[in-house]
């Protein structure tokens, strides 16, 4: 698109679970593709091209797809069309490993993936196993920096803040929040946000899966912590004019010389060593 230097406009796409018939979820996500306008990012719902909810790992392994699949290609081609980039997650197949991942795409092609670390024991991520941090998270694309965590992550204050010390602008989060999530999305989606000053959009599904009913409440928050678009419940493509400039200032001067907050500059990383330690000690069950 073309902008003032700095702005962009991001979008999160609500919605509900296709049916059983093929490639109904992504028919689905295509036509959001199209309908996300002069967006330059579209966000969608964790495991968007196949649901969430699953009893199996048999299941699971015939729901995932390879990042070679013919339909990443249709994305990619949707994308162009479009002119807009999306991050879409879906069900991974490599090799004996199934992984819950997000796709960062764009008219370019498929410019990065991102396989959720932090796993629930819940829905399909009873059965992949963990990405092991081995695929850069923050992609470069024409209007900005974007980093991926997927849902669970969120409970995971490291995961985001590693994202905004990598640059990313905006933080999309493609989630599967159920009705008990509402003190996520109405509160921890803010908080961080506001703490690594960065734009975080955020894609749940909306309507029924398999006997469970999705919050929705797809948002995009400011790096104040504003939140600047809420989906509520329904379903659609909801998006919203940011300023990044706003993410890539982590100084907040209100009196200069007098009340200054250097959020980034006055971190002590090395205090912070129990972070990264593996001691067994410390984990309580």
């Amino acid at each position: 698109m073309n902008r003032t230097h700095g702005t962009a406009r991001i979008a999160v796409a609500q919605l509900p679970p296709a049916g059983p018939a093929p490639d109904a979820d992504l028919a689905a996500v295509i036509e959001a593709i199209g309908q996300a306008g002069n967006a330059d990012l579209v966000v969608f719902p964790e495991c968007a091209l196949s649901g969430y909810l699953y009893d199996s790992r048999a299941a699971v392994a015939q729901a995932a797809i390879r990042l070679g699949d013919p339909r990443i290609d249709r994305l990619v081609q949707a994308c162009r069309a479009a002119s807009v980039h999306a991050v879409v997650g879906f069900l991974e197949s490599d090799g004996d490993e199934l992984y819950n991942c997000a796709a960062t795409l764009g008219p370019e092609g498929v410019l990065g993936t991102y396989r959720k670390q932090h796993l629930p024991y819940m829905g399909a991520d009873r059965f992949v196993s963990p990405g092991r941090g081995d695929t850069p998270r923050v992609v470069e694309t024409p209007f900005g920096k974007v980093g991926v965590m997927i849902c669970f992550d969120l409970r995971f204050p490291e995961s985001a803040r590693v994202l905004a010390l990598e640059g990313a602008d905006v933080i999309a989060m493609p989630t599967a929040w159920p009705l008990k999530a509402t003190f996520l999305a109405e509160h921890v989606t803010r908080v961080r946000a506001l703490e690594n000053l960065v734009y975080l959009a955020v894609s749940d599904r909306t309507g029924h899966e398999n006997g469970t009913e999705y919050l929705g409440h797809s948002q995009i928050v400011a790096p104040s912590g504003e939140v600047l678009v809420n989906a509520g419940a329904d379903e659609g493509v909801f998006g919203t004019d940011v300023d990044l400039v706003q993410a890539r200032t982590k100084d907040l001067v209100f009196v200069p010389g007098e009340y200054e907050l250097r959020i980034f500059a006055e971190r002590k990383p090395s205090r912070y060593t129990a972070i990264t330690e593996e001691d067994p000690s410390r984990v309580r069950t």
